[in-house]
């Protein structure tokens, strides 16, 4: 079948969210006399989540102590959390055309509703995502296929009809479970030597304007 909406995941595919991390991030290591950790180590592992960038700053904490400096760097992000971040350059024309078209898409991401809702708040899209799925929004998250389904219903469009991008393997894990066309971002948040091959994606797409450009031909 023909893609009739397109779903993004949210940090390193719609959204440049890495400078803000690292800035939160580093902020911590400052309280705690911690070494800052270098933007571009940071930056390939945004996509794991705050646990692994905690863990990255922290390498000998576990468990409760982990979890503490975890919901402190969270609580820094979430004061700081648009400082710098912004819609991938050249991905702006292609939400432009979306716009025009009245073409639905939407967002689904593990990033806990709390965090996203705060974030999606001070971002200006041309035309508003008809499906904003969060990491909790339901009782399972990526690479579950249940987040991926809600968001087709809630744009109104079977999943079979959907094409989902993301920057982490489980992205595309989630868009096969949910039965979508699915298409990797490399220009997000991926760690280096990986074999974007072995994930199997429809799609790959090597900078945001190829998927401005992708979307131009679609509609």
């Amino acid at each position: 079948m023909s893609i009739k909406c397109i779903l993004f995941d949210l940090d390193g595919t719609l959204l440049d969210t890495s400078y803000d991390f690292a800035y939160a991030l580093n902020q911590v290591c400052q309280h705690f006399n911690q070494p800052e950790i270098p933007f571009t180590t940071l930056r390939q592992i945004v996509s794991q989540g705050g646990l692994a960038m905690t863990q990255l700053a922290f390498p000998s904490l576990s468990g409760e102590a982990l979890e503490q400096k975890r919901q402190f760097f969270l609580k820094c992000y979430h004061d700081n959390i648009d400082h710098h971040t912004r819609i991938f350059p050249g991905l702006d024309i292609g939400l432009a055309s979306l716009a025009k078209a009245d073409f639905p898409w939407g967002i689904v991401t593990n990033k806990p509703g709390w965090l996203t809702e705060r974030l999606l708040s001070n971002i200006h899209f041309p035309s508003s995502p008809k499906a904003i799925v969060s990491g909790d929004t339901l009782d399972v998250r990526k690479p579950h296929p249940h987040p991926l389904w809600l968001a087709a219903e809630q744009c109104g469009i079977e999943p079979s009809q959907c094409l989902y991008i993301g920057d982490h393997l489980r992205d595309i894990e989630a868009g096969k479970n949910a039965g979508m066309k699915t298409a990797a971002a490399l220009f997000g948040y991926i760690p280096e030597n990986t074999v974007i091959d072995d994930w199997q994606a429809d799609y790959v797409f090597s900078t945001p304007i190829e998927i401005s450009h992708f979307i131009r031909d679609l509609i």
